[in-house]
């Protein structure tokens, strides 16, 4: 291994985890938006068919 100092393989590694961590936060952020808008389009079908019960 390359001459790495302790204080450069500490800095690339909370780097590394930062990195990883804000990855992670803003893929849960855009997998609840897209849960949020799945739940509330099929809560307006939902709504649709319901409507068309009624009516028929």
């Amino acid at each position: 291994m390359a001459d790495v100092s302790d204080r450069t393989l500490q800095v690339i590694i909370l780097v590394s985890f930062a990195t990883g961590f804000v990855a992670g936060w803003q893929a849960n952020r855009v997998r609840r938006r897209f849960l949020d808008w799945r739940k509330k389009r099929l809560q307006d079908k939902l709504t649709e068919t319901q409507k068309k019960l009624d009516l028929a």
